[in-house]
């Protein structure tokens, strides 16, 4: 994969895509209400909290509390798809629940699936 710097003197190098890592926005100074306007945008239900995860024929979801419903409402969603919608809030719930079992397996099952780490 080429890449060019983005400052002078603007050089071009070839590395291996193997080489590449995900994003993350840890070191950034993101504000609480910076990334729930990140994770959440302008559409939709927003998430208020996640609860519990299980594993439901083979797949695993996780409780979803959404904000401005009540707590009876809340749905069971696969974890892959708030994954994709939400992704900073999935995986800071990820870490801040990584000392439950059913969580840690849950994280490596889509760690694995995903290709890397969460």
């Amino acid at each position: 994969m080429e890449t060019q710097q983005l400052v002078q003197p603007y050089d071009l190098s070839l590395h291996h895509a193997c080489r590449l890592k995900m994003y993350c926005e840890g070191g950034r100074d993101v504000t609480e209400d910076l990334a729930d306007h990140i994770a959440f945008g302008n559409e939709g239900f927003h998430v208020a909290k996640l609860g519990d995860v299980r594993e439901e024929n083979g797949e695993y979801q996780a409780l979803v509390y959404w904000l401005g419903l009540d707590e009876d409402e809340a749905s069971w969603e696969p974890v892959r798809s708030l994954y994709e919608d939400i992704p900073i809030v999935f995986r800071r719930w990820v870490h801040q629940h990584e000392d439950q079992e059913e969580v840690k397996k849950m994280a490596a099952e889509l760690e694995k699936t995903l290709g890397h780490s969460l």
